[in-house]
């Protein structure tokens, strides 16, 4: 006991040693007696840091709290207490803090101090790029406005003492070298200064900034080791299909900041006005800022008084030209009015005729009045058209005055009145055609009645013949217009999500290749996945001595490989178990799901060993190359839907391509280069294509392999079975983190092809 004691001692005084402290002899860093004064603010959220300085080390003074870290600030700060009040045995008033104080010290973990000196030298070079940083979470320090001054406030129940003494340890030294020692920190319960934009203005760009981006952004108020402050602006944006990329807004000039402030703000209120007039893209520049674009045009502060310009005269001419084509439409409608209304008229005089008749013959003494009576005949000259145009009443354009310099203001005015004549124009559109509709019908009516009424008459010239026609039991329909044929409405398809449908469809198309392919065949698919070239250079009719010498160097490494894994290989009894090498009490798990199956062994799958020859391995890549062409076609897309492939190479139309689902996925394998192409196939429902699902992956011998595309997103494609379209062709940038304080910018080359299957046409034909 007296051993651990002494062990216990000799561990005590070297970390004191370590961290240059002398308990019987306080330096004068830390002889401050007296209680902080301070004012936490209300209204600050705790869950966030706004604020990150470096601040010299002297000027922290250190605080003890009994209180948990994540309990109210008022409570810790009530009971805290200076360290100095820790640090020495005074009487048997302090004896607790005392034993608090070396019960931390006895837990500390000097090589965390260690990490957390590294990690701040490396600070003390440059900022962390997210600002933010992997120890960011333990330091508590706040400024107070009262005292001027900075202070730590360390709560004794924390399992973490390393900050602490690390900051009482430079601290010590700080004061034996009178130099200025720095520490890169983010400032507790601090809000913004309102130096470059007030909080309101902070508040509200974060609303801004949401709109564009559909996320939330952080905005950090930094100061360099200058003191010199700036506004850090990160977040995410979309930048293709999906893909989400960071940004980095750095804002150091008050001027610079209320330009782009002005900017976003000028932008949003346009958006948020008028969404469907303006839709403002961003994108990632060369310096991982943002941009902001519309048709394909930068907008900056510079020319957004020039945009603005622009806007509000192409818009003042479309309105000029709506509201000419407006009058017109009008004059028409009226027009149309009137001819409806005497069609209407005639075939109401017409139908009074046929209805007479059709009372009349339903007796003896009706059908001879009608007979011998004075019957309405139809006039043969045509009814004319009103010549004369109503009087319409039409409305002043309500316009803006002209002017060198237009504001927000004028064009959210000269939008709002295109919007206004926009919707006369296709109000009076949709009534014109509604009353072309109503014409076209009655004058088909008109046509019908008259052709009745004429051949009732062509029967009055012998009372024996009209007796004969009036005792039909079935005239003709004739009142009725003749309909428009239904013009045949597409499909609507159900389009892949990648995000929203990737679990359904992944049960799904797993199902469906487990009931489409045998074993043979997923064994084929796993092959082509571990050697695609093989499978492509085989396919050749003609084989070149380099490919054959690339199959040769790819049979080198696996056999390389081979040699590195035959402790591992040389465990599986193949000869004895086949694929039944574990018993049914080895359980796995994939995607949360339990099951018993082997993994596919891409050895044994492609008949690896030391002694497979060229030949043999040639033989086996052909007798899967037959399975595969037999495989292909079973199974088809069930959606219309996109593939990616990042590459950069061109793209092999005439071969087999391994390509993804997912576009994320591809764009993270690119990210070793500066720059590289993404090409993007989109591929219609019911058309030919592999996905690897579960079951190309393992045998399910046991039956218990879970659903799904739980281990790749991948797809194997046959494009020499399509003809391809390139459609579309753009550029863009993808901010990337090296590591924590190093970023770069990678520009990504997009091409996007529609395939229509060689053999499609035909199979619809037939």
């Amino acid at each position: 006991m007296q051993k651990n004691t002494k062990e216990d001692s000799k561990e005590l005084e070297e970390k004191l040693k370590y961290i240059g402290l002398n308990l019987e002899k306080i330096p004068k860093c830390f002889e401050n007696n007296e209680r902080i004064k301070y004012r936490p603010l209300k209204t600050y959220e705790d869950n966030n840091y706004k604020v990150y300085k470096y601040v010299d080390i002297k000027d922290i003074e250190i605080y003890i709290t009994p209180v948990d870290r994540l309990e109210n600030l008022n409570e810790k700060l009530k009971m805290a207490k200076p360290i100095s009040y820790y640090m020495q045995l005074n009487s048997e008033e302090n004896l607790e803090e005392y034993t608090t104080f070396l019960k931390m010290l006895n837990n500390l973990n000097i090589d965390k101090i260690k990490d957390i000196e590294e990690e701040q030298n490396e600070l003390n070079k440059q900022i962390p790029y997210e600002i933010k940083y992997k120890n960011n979470y333990i330091w508590q320090i706040y400024y107070s406005d009262v005292e001027d001054k900075y202070f730590m406030l360390y709560s004794s129940n924390e399992n973490n003492a390393e900050c602490l003494f690390y900051l009482i340890k430079r601290k010590i030294e700080a004061q034996r070298s009178r130099k200025k020692e720095l520490i890169y920190v983010p400032i507790s319960h601090m809000e913004y200064s309102n130096k470059l934009l007030k909080k309101s203005e902070i508040s509200d760009l974060e609303n801004y900034l949401w709109l564009f981006t559909k996320e939330w952004p952080n905005i950090y108020e930094v100061y360099n080791t200058n003191n010199e402050a700036s506004l850090e602006i990160l977040g995410t944006t979309t930048v293709f299909d999906g893909v989400r990329s960071i940004y980095k807004i750095t804002l150091k000039d008050k001027e610079e900041t209320g330009k782009v402030f002005k900017l976003i703000k000028a932008l949003f209120i346009l958006e948020s006005n008028d969404e469907y007039e303006y839709k403002f893209k961003t994108l990632i520049n060369e310096e991982g800022s943002l941009d902001f674009c519309y048709n394909m045009q930068k907008i900056t502060y510079e020319n957004l008084s020039e945009f603005i310009r622009k806007e509000v005269e192409v818009k003042q001419e479309k309105t000029n030209e709506l509201y000419e084509k407006n009058i017109m439409l009008a004059e028409n409608l009226e027009l149309l009015k009137e001819t409806v209304k005497k069609h209407n008229e005639e075939y109401l005089s017409k139908e009074k005729q046929i209805t007479q008749f059709l009372e009349c013959k339903k007796t003896f003494f009706g059908r001879v009045k009608y007979f011998f009576g004075k019957g309405k005949k139809i006039k043969k000259e045509e009814l004319q058209e009103g010549k004369e145009k109503n009087s319409i009443e039409i409305t002043k354009l309500e316009t803006i005055e002209k002017k060198d310099f237009y504001t927000i203001e004028d064009l959210l005015k000269v939008c709002e009145i295109l919007k206004a004549e926009q919707t006369k124009n296709k109000n009076s559109e949709m009534d014109i055609k509604a009353l072309e509709n109503k014409k076209q019908n009655l004058e088909k009516k008109i046509q019908n009645a008259t052709l009745y009424i004429n051949e009732i008459e062509s029967h009055k010239k012998s009372i024996f013949d009209f007796w004969k026609f009036t005792n039909k039991d079935e005239v003709n329909m004739l009142t009725e217009a003749e309909e428009n044929e239904n013009q045949n409405k597409g499909k609507l398809k159900k389009v892949f999500n990648y995000k929203e449908d990737l679990e359904d469809f992944g049960k799904h198309i797993d199902s469906k290749q487990r009931e489409s392919f045998s074993k043979n065949e997923c064994d084929a698919v796993f092959a082509c996945l571990n050697d695609l070239n093989a499978f492509n250079i085989l396919s050749k009719e003609k084989i070149l001595k380099r490919e054959e010498n690339k199959i040769q160097k790819k049979l080198e490494k696996l056999k390389e490989e081979y040699i590195e894994n035959i402790d591992e290989i040389t465990q599986k009894d193949f000869d004895i178990f086949g694929n039944v090498a574990q018993d049914k009490t080895k359980i796995k798990v994939l995607n949360n799901n339990k099951h018993r199956e082997i993994e596919k062994d891409k050895y044994k799958i492609l008949s690896i060993n030391l002694e497979t020859t060229l030949e043999e391995y040639k033989d086996n890549i052909n007798n899967y190359k037959n399975l595969l062409n037999e495989a292909y076609g079973k199974v088809l897309s069930p959606y219309d839907m996109h593939i990616y492939m990042a590459s950069s190479e061109e793209l092999n139309e005439k071969a087999l391509n391994i390509m993804n689902i997912n576009p994320k996925e591809e764009l993270l394998k690119s990210t070793n280069e500066a720059e590289t192409n993404i090409y993007k196939i989109n591929i219609k429902e019911n058309m030919p294509v592999i996905f690897y699902s579960n079951i190309m992956y393992y045998d399910n011998l046991n039956k218990t392999l879970p659903l799904g595309m739980d281990i790749s997103t991948k797809v194997l494609i046959d494009l020499n079975k399509f003809d391809m379209k390139l459609v579309a062709r753009k550029d863009f940038n993808i901010n990337v983190l090296t590591d924590e304080f190093t970023n770069e910018i990678k520009l990504i080359h997009i091409y996007e092809y529609n395939l229509e299957f060689k053999m499609y046409k035909k199979k619809i034909e037939s």
